[in-house]
């Protein structure tokens, strides 16, 4: 089971490198697994998988919607001309980043009913395992969820 989910995180982050293209292909490749580990792990039944699926997506687009007016509004500020300009764009920034804050407390308030303490904390310990475990590819693709090996000592070469 592990190393399918490995399997489809390495295909799915190690596509084609074309992000205008393949970029909303790639999140909702990534969401529905996600999704599906969640539901699998949690051992949600149809109903309750339903709904958490709605839940959870609606929350991503809210994100990916959120994300995207704070990258819009710092483009904004670096075009803009006048200190006034920037100021007010400073404020819609700090609005947008209100917001975004708050989407970690409404995932919490909007899935804790429909799973319960127990299988709330599991899917937080889950969600941060999967999370860690991208961050990790991400940040080494090299490693593919292996241990890492050390490298050699380097060859000290002396000219003469």
């Amino acid at each position: 089971m592990r190393w399918i989910v490995i399997f489809i995180f390495t295909g799915v982050l190690c596509g084609p490198i074309n992000p205008a293209v393949h970029a909303a292909e790639k999140r909702n490749q990534l969401e529905e697994l996600l999704i599906w580990k969640m539901s699998d792990e949690l051992k949600l039944n149809p109903i309750e998988e339903k709904k958490f699926t709605e839940i959870v997506k609606g929350l991503n687009t809210k994100k990916t919607e959120l994300n995207q007016s704070l990258q819009s509004s710092v483009e904004k500020m670096s075009k803009s001309s006048s200190a006034k300009l920037k100021e007010e764009e400073l404020n819609r920034y700090r609005i947008i980043l209100q917001n975004y804050s708050r989407m970690a407390e409404e995932e919490f308030d909007r899935l804790k009913p429909l799973l319960g303490a127990e299988r709330m904390a599991q899917y937080l310990v889950i969600k941060q395992d999967l999370t860690n475990r991208i961050k990790t590819m991400l940040a080494n693709p090299e490693a593919n969820g292996k241990g890492s090996k050390p490298l050699p000592q380097p060859k000290l070469i002396e000219e003469k």
